[in-house]
């Protein structure tokens, strides 16, 4: 009997968590009501489908107004910061002359930098930016450069640089010959900036507010759902079922819906600034890229698509749960 009372106790023992009664039982529960979940989504294909593609076209559209958006803004900041005036020299200036107007120009409070080019490396940066096609069929002194200063102007918050000033200046000095002003001013991009970003602002508010919309969509798909679950759902609750228990396979449905709907519009945004990236850069040779950070993209469209499932099945399991 001890034996046999020993080798009991062995076996107990070899019962690891998985073997526990209790732990198997809710093993089996949380499987059974991921289960019914999923089972969820069948019940209704055709609305489950409207839902989550509506889901995937508002992510799709935010991930996508946040992407352009920025880069647009970031280009028209970027030329307004980098505003410059080009001098051109004559061929008989002095070098003394030369150093006069470095320093008079220098003397202006909203002037950056100075950087004098000779002859050949205005020729140079003039030839970088012809196409190379066109570059390979001229003769190599038929590219025109002239000796000339780079002017560059301070980027100051709030206040913008005085260029006509300046160029004013220049072309009062002698041995001069030709001030080239920026097409655009300073002043006039960063307005065309600040313009943008509201824009991009509008567009992606308005994004976000078709993606909130969205959370009908799954309220209506989880009411259907309980609509045509409610004789099991009643037996359920006649056998004693608790709220928790009814509950969550709603809540699974609804996550699901959320999560791949979201997720599915992020990789479809992702994979258009890709594809806008390659264009950009290889047929265009344009040396900026679209903002693309996939990591933090698809971790944020699953957490969002789950906070908005989450809430759909919340409201849908309030209003109609019986």
């Amino acid at each position: 009997m001890a034996a046999a009372k020993g080798k009991g106790r062995e076996r107990k023992k070899d019962f690891g968590p998985i073997g526990d009664p209790s732990r198997l039982a809710t093993v089996r529960r949380a499987a059974h009501l991921l289960t019914e979940g999923v089972k969820g989504l069948a019940i209704s294909p055709g609305q489950t489908l409207a839902c989550i593609v509506s889901l995937a076209v508002a992510a799709c559209l935010v991930t996508l107004f946040a992407s352009y958006g920025s880069l647009a803004v970031s280009l028209l900041d970027r030329a307004g910061q980098r505003a410059r005036v080009l001098v051109y020299l004559k061929d008989e200036v002095p070098s003394a002359t030369v150093e006069d107007v470095i320093r008079r120009v220098r003397a202006r409070t909203e002037v950056d930098k100075v950087e004098y080019l000779s002859r050949e490396q205005d020729r140079a940066r003039n030839t970088a930016l012809l196409p190379k096609d066109l570059v390979g069929r001229l003769q190599p002194d038929s590219v025109p450069g002239q000796h000339c200063l780079d002017v560059s102007f301070r980027d100051t918050p709030g206040r913008a640089p005085d260029v006509a000033a300046v160029a004013s200046l220049l072309r009062a000095i002698e041995g001069v010959d030709v001030v080239a002003e920026p097409p655009v001013g300073a002043a006039r991009i960063r307005s065309a900036a600040a313009a943008v970003g509201f824009g991009r602002l509008v567009l992606t508010l308005a994004a976000v507010l078709l993606l909130a919309s969205t959370v009908f969509f799954v309220i209506g798909t989880l009411t259907r759902t309980m609509e045509r679950r409610r004789d099991e759902m009643t037996i359920l609750r006649l056998v004693g079922a608790t709220d928790a228990f009814v509950r969550v396979p709603l809540f699974v449905q609804g996550v699901l819906q959320g999560v791949i709907g979201v997720l599915c519009g992020a990789i479809a945004a992702l994979i258009v600034a890709g594809a806008t990236n390659a264009w950009i850069g290889g047929d265009l040779g344009v040396g900026v890229r679209v903002p693309v950070h996939p990591a933090a993209t698809l971790s944020l469209a699953v957490l969002v698509g789950a906070a908005v499932g989450a809430f759909g099945a919340f409201i849908a399991s309030i209003r109609r749960l019986p």
